[in-house]
């Protein structure tokens, strides 16, 4: 399920040092009036091949796509705000959103326990599977992720902000071997011992970067705290790593920095314990 985003489109979100941290940024003013801040959805020429790769997705892996109980009060709200932004109606339903929306969706209740999911819609993730965060608050969702002392210390905060307060947006960049937008833990996938092989290949390139793309989940929140409800969206945008380099200079030094920076606990994390001192040679060797 290879669906790519221009470059030039793809939110480049890559800093050093590395580190695991919120990176929040509001969409609208305390008041919520409008800053010409960015928008909750994103919606581009792509739509109809992200809607046919999570119909299939729906079809043949339901029971992995789609967890728990939607709210229709939600589903209602998610409907109407994709409509105010973007002109397109669709129905307030599950599969209906789910295909409609390039997005992913979790949704969130807030109640005595504090906010937990109760509905996850992911036909995309990102090596993990969206069944085992069911019922799980933030500490708990965020409990495997390497380094994540600077996310869980201001774990509450954040859930206060997103999704009791404000639409929050936040980026979160990997560097993966294959291209796929479903990338399921279950899944046999181009591995990174694969794209190695790859790039040794008697013909090829020789450059591990050449196999490598680079993927961004742009992540947004609409808090409903009328319904005592919140929902986080995942939209996630892939392209060849090489394209993303090429948009601006001095990307590649920015990238080398960041791979370099990383805690083992980090890269080990991601999988790229065989492969950083290559894509940090390689990429320095591209110059600034």
């Amino acid at each position: 399920m290879n669906v790519q985003t221009p470059a030039t489109q793809v939110p480049w979100a890559v800093s050093s040092p590395f580190r695991m941290r919120p990176g929040l940024a509001r969409l609208t003013t305390v008041h919520g009036a409008p800053e010409a801040a960015p928008p909750l959805f994103v919606r581009d020429p792509q739509a109809a091949a992200y809607a046919e790769h999570k119909r299939v997705s729906l079809q043949q892996h339901r029971a992995r796509s789609q967890i728990g109980e939607a709210d229709p009060a939600v589903l209602q709200a998610i409907a109407e705000a994709y409509e105010r932004q973007t002109g397109v109606a669709i129905a307030p339903e599950a599969d209906a959103l789910a295909q409609g929306l390039q997005e992913d969706f979790v949704i969130l209740h807030d109640d005595r326990e504090g906010m937990r999911t109760r509905f996850l819609s992911v036909c995309f993730p990102s090596n993990w599977a969206p069944a085992e965060k069911i019922h799980l608050d933030f500490a708990a969702i965020h409990a495997p992720v390497a380094d994540n002392a600077l996310l869980q210390a201001g774990g509450q905060a954040i859930i206060d902000m997103a999704f009791r307060q404000a639409s929050m947006l936040r980026h979160v960049w990997l560097l993966t071997p294959n291209g796929d937008l479903a990338q399921h833990p279950e899944t046999r996938r181009t591995r990174w011992e694969d794209a190695v092989a790859q790039a040794d290949a008697s013909g090829a390139s020789g450059r591990l970067i050449d196999q490598v793309f680079f993927r961004v989940e742009r992540q947004t929140t609409l808090p409903l705290p009328a319904l005592r409800r919140g929902v986080f969206f995942i939209r996630v945008m892939v392209c060849p790593l090489t394209e993303a380099l090429g948009v601006e200079p001095g990307r590649a030094t920015q990238l080398a920095e960041a791979l370099a920076s990383m805690s083992e606990a980090v890269v080990a994390y991601r999988g790229m314990v065989a492969v950083q001192a290559r894509l940090c040679g390689e990429l320095a060797a591209l110059g600034p």
